[in-house]
């Protein structure tokens, strides 16, 4: 050492600053020794050979020296680094595991192993949070509560040639299955996923009509943006999985806003006008069809039966033409005596005969009236009067 603490006899000083001993000298803060009564700083040369005699009770032979001793206390501290490669990976989490920066596996949740820094690293991306990214707005508490509004990324132009205001919300997650390609291939997950999520929407909003995006295609505009969103993503190796694209605010410039709401409300009119039409209409073709319906069988069944009739009447007729061809004369006569019973048998009838003459008071030859004997066998007898009425 270039000093000693070593008090001389009452002589000279110690040490760089002075007396070392009993004197009030012995060092840059005071006192050294015995004597005084300030505060004295550690003796450093006294640390370093209370630590020494510690050290050399705890190696084999008391002794730092030897090659022995310099191999038990690396094996130690090669151990304690070794020891610090354990690394748990949560429920959330994917472990992604690098040797010398270079990706070598991907490891799920529970108590992992990999070489220590500087050989070895691990990356634990969260796969279970949803990340929300908000475009056209910044709220402060969610997407209800909007704050400010940012027109260089909400106004679009639609596919005729009018501008639309709108605000999109997409919610996106670190897909488990491509966790490493999430942590090596985009730098700025963010950005990204804003800069390709917008430039959908504008590509999805060129093809349609104001009308169209305002009033019914919100959903299908909001499906078409995912779609391409994730196919986009897909194909840089993004590793992340668009969980949801959600329309916040559709609205036309403020300008023109009046006029785009009474456009709205006489659209509405018109949907509703048609459908009460269109409920009229399921109501009254139904039962027109039943009622054309039961007139065609009405006229089957009459059809069927003057068919039937008509060919019934034909076979008698044939009937009848074959029994003539067989006896003409009996058969006009019966064809005669048929047809004048059915002339005469619902009309008053006299008979004349020429052959006899006339007789008695009438005077008329041969008239002979024939009663109508039906009408008398359906008459009812009158009652007879009893006793008691005839007195």
């Amino acid at each position: 050492m270039p000093w000693s603490n070593q008090s001389g006899g009452g002589g000279g000083g110690g040490g760089p600053w002075g007396r070392g001993g009993g004197g009030n000298g012995g060092g840059p803060w005071g006192s050294g020794g015995g004597g005084g009564g300030g505060k004295t700083p550690p003796n450093l040369e006294d640390l370093l050979r209370r630590g020494q005699d510690r050290l050399r009770g705890v190696m084999p032979g008391g002794s730092l020296g030897g090659g022995k001793s310099f191999v038990v206390i690396g094996a130690l501290a090669v151990g304690l680094w070794l020891a610090t490669g354990f690394y748990t990976v949560a429920p959330n989490q994917v472990g992604i595991e690098t040797i010398f920066g270079r990706y070598v596996g991907s490891k799920g949740e529970g108590l992992r192993y990999n070489f220590p820094y500087p050989v070895g690293g691990v990356i634990k991306p969260n796969v279970g949070q949803v990340n929300s990214i908000q475009v056209g707005f910044r709220s402060a508490g969610g997407a209800q509560a909007r704050t400010r509004d940012m027109p260089d990324e909400s106004l679009m132009l639609t596919g005729d040639e009018n501008i639309v205001d709108l605000d999109f919300e997409v919610q996106w997650r670190v897909n488990p299955l491509k966790a490493s390609d999430y942590v090596f291939n985009l730098q700025n997950p963010e950005g990204t996923i804003k800069a390709i999520a917008e430039s959908a929407m504008r590509e999805v909003v060129g093809r349609r009509n104001i009308q169209a995006i305002l009033t019914n295609e919100q959903s299908s505009v909001a499906q078409e943006v995912k779609e391409i969103t994730q196919n986009a993503l897909d194909e840089y190796g993004a590793g992340v999985r668009i969980e949801v694209v959600q329309l916040v605010s559709v609205n036309p410039p403020p300008e023109v806003r009046p006029a785009f709401i009474d456009v709205n409300a006489a659209q509405q009119d018109a949907d509703t006008a048609q459908n009460e039409a269109k409920t009229y209409a399921s109501r009254e073709v139904p039962q027109a069809r039943g009622r054309a319906s039961q007139i065609v069988q009405a006229a089957e069944a009459y059809k069927t039966k003057a068919t039937a009739d008509a060919t019934g009447q034909a076979a008698r007729f044939d009937e009848v033409y074959a029994s003539y061809k067989t006896a003409p004369t009996i058969s006009r006569e019966r064809i005669f005596l048929e047809t004048m019973e059915k002339v005469l048998g619902s009309v008053n009838k006299v008979i004349i005969d020429q052959g006899v003459a006339g007789s008695g008071a009438t005077g008329a030859a041969g008239v002979v009236p024939v009663l109508p004997l039906a009408e008398f066998g359906s008459r009812t007898p009158a009652p007879a009067q009893t006793n008691g009425a005839a007195r």
